[in-house]
């Protein structure tokens, strides 16, 4: 806008000059160099607005791609972390897993044994009991009632962890539920 404002004043001061009466061809030159030097230092003064304003126009530019990359890595990093912090729930998740197909296959071979021993218990009694004719249901009050001894003894271990002092616990609830 300033550049058009400029140069409809130079057109008009040309015109002007043109305009008038030409006495001589001294005053005419000296004119014509006044209004060129006018232009000459109007075209300097605009070439070192248009200059300024090209150099705040690239820092602006600069300052802004400065951010934006900045702000890609930023989003990188962050993802970077997200991933990284997902990897690990991962494994933590894993290994929960792990330990916890450990711990149930340890209560397996717990049950296994408990189950071994009392198979193995009740054939040794039978083999030193008497010829005593035992009906059905006092057969199984003796068994149900050696099962809970042997499950009494093993609650009397002070060594026992909690885990496991609930595991027996449990195995005994649920055999009297099923058996009674």
């Amino acid at each position: 806008m300033k550049k058009m404002i400029v140069f409809c004043i130079a057109l008009l001061m040309i015109g002007i000059g043109m305009t008038q009466t030409i006495n001589t061809a001294d005053a005419a030159f000296s004119k014509d160099e006044v209004v060129r030097e006018r232009f000459a230092l109007k075209r300097e003064q605009l070439a070192e607005v248009v200059s300024k304003k090209i150099a705040h126009v690239e820092n602006s530019i600069k300052k802004k791609l400065k951010e934006q990359e900045a702000n890609k890595i930023k989003k990188q990093k962050e993802e970077e972390d997200k991933k990284a912090a997902a990897k690990k729930a991962e494994e933590e998740q894993a290994a929960n897993q792990a330990a916890a197909q450990e711990a149930a296959q340890a209560e397996e071979a717990a049950k296994q044994a408990v189950i071994q021993e009392e198979q193995q218990a009740p054939q040794a009694q039978g083999d030193g009991e008497t010829a005593d004719a035992v009906s059905g249901a006092s057969a199984n009050g003796q068994e149900r009632g050696q099962r809970n001894r042997e499950w009494g003894n093993q609650l009397s271990d002070p060594n026992l962890t909690p885990a496991e002092r609930q595991g027996i616990i449990q195995e005994k609830k649920n055999y009297n539920r099923n058996n009674h």
